[in-house]
């Protein structure tokens, strides 16, 4: 089962084929007809959408190197979509324990932020503890 994500939390993926901005996701995918739902929050109604397989397969983010390769172009790496959902999931959990919501703008921004330490080793109590110190 593939998550669902809001139009500014797709762009703030930055995926290659796809725009950077909430309305011309939202408009990108009217026009390819992918599957959202209406979601009911205590923000109102937001719109989520199930990014189509031909993006996730082509997605290639670029992962930052370290040490002496710094000055080198990052090698790009697949979306791991099992990793992407687990920041989903521990950032849901963490926000419902301290009766927070966010903006979908700023979720994306925490998203991003959060899969890009996942992607670089970072375990589940690790993004877990820094997501309640940070709602703290």
């Amino acid at each position: 089962m593939q998550k669902l994500l809001s139009a500014s939390e797709i762009a703030q993926l930055k995926l290659p084929g796809l725009p950077t901005s909430r309305d011309n996701i939202r408009a990108r995918a009217e026009r390819e007809g992918w599957y959202a739902e209406d979601v009911v929050g205590r923000g109102g109604v937001r719109r989520v959408y199930q990014l189509p397989e031909k993006y996730l397969n082509n997605a290639a983010l670029t992962i930052p190197s370290t040490g002496e390769a710094r000055s080198a172009q990052p090698a790009p790496a697949m979306l791991d979509i099992e990793k992407l959902q687990m920041v989903e999931t521990v950032l849901d959990r963490v926000l419902r324990q301290k009766g927070l919501a966010l903006q979908s703008d700023k979720r994306g921004s925490v998203v991003a932020c959060m899969y890009d330490y996942a992607v670089r080793g970072g375990e589940v109590e690790a993004i877990e503890t820094l997501l309640t110190a940070l709602v703290a």
